[in-house]
C-alpha cells in the first residue's frame, strides 16, 4: 500500500544532527559534507558536492562518517566496501532503512553492524526548511566482515 501522504522532493540537503553522530564516536572524514558541517562535527577532512568524494581515496582516513546523498546512495556503499576491502578502515553510512531490503544493497553488502534507532531521525534542512521526522526510518551501516545488529535509543534525543 503506497503512502499517500509521502512527498518526495529532489533535496539531497538533509544533515545529520550533531547529537546522532556523536554516539558513534569521532570521525576524520566525510565524503559528503559541507564546510559548515565539517566544522561543526570537528571532522578535518572532507568533501563536499564540488569536491567529489567519490573521486577521492578514502584509504588514509580510520574513521569515516557518511550520510550520502540519498539519489546516490549506492554509490557511496559500493566506495565505503572497496575502501573498507583495502585497508579495514571504520566506516559508517546512513541509510534509509529500506535500501536494506533491496538487491542493490544486497549485492554489495557483505557484512556489517546495523544500528536500527527506535525513531526517526530529525533532519536538519540543508534549504532552510523547517526540520522535522521523515517519512522514512533510518538505519547507521558499520562495514565490517560480519553480521549484526544493535537496537538504539534516540528517543532521548528527539
Amino acid at each position: 500500500m503506497a503512502k499517500s501522504q509521502v512527498q518526495f522532493t529532489k533535496d539531497n540537503e538533509y544533515y545529520t544532527p550533531k547529537k546522532f553522530v556523536e554516539r558513534f564516536g569521532r570521525f576524520d572524514y566525510d565524503p559528503a559534507t559541507t564546510p559548515e558541517k565539517a566544522v561543526e562535527f570537528g571532522i578535518k577532512h572532507y568533501d563536499t558536492i564540488e569536491t567529489d568524494g567519490l573521486s577521492k581515496d578514502w584509504s588514509p582516513y580510520r574513521r569515516i562518517w557518511i550520510n550520502p546523498p540519498f539519489t546516490v546512495k549506492h554509490k557511496f556503499l559500493e566506495k565505503a566496501y572497496e575502501t573498507y576491502r583495502q585497508v579495514k578502515n571504520e566506516i559508517y553510512i546512513l541509510f534509509p532503512i529500506e535500501f536494506i531490503t533491496t538487491a542493490r544493497f544486497h549485492n554489495v553488502a557483505l557484512g556489517g553492524k546495523l544500528f536500527i534507532p527506535n525513531g526517526r531521525i530529525a533532519f536538519e534542512s540543508g534549504l532552510g526548511k523547517k526540520s522535522s521526522s521523515p517519512a522514512f526510518g533510518s538505519v547507521v551501516l558499520k562495514i565490517q566482515d560480519t553480521w549484526e545488529m544493535v537496537l538504539i535509543d534516540i528517543k532521548k534525543e528527539v
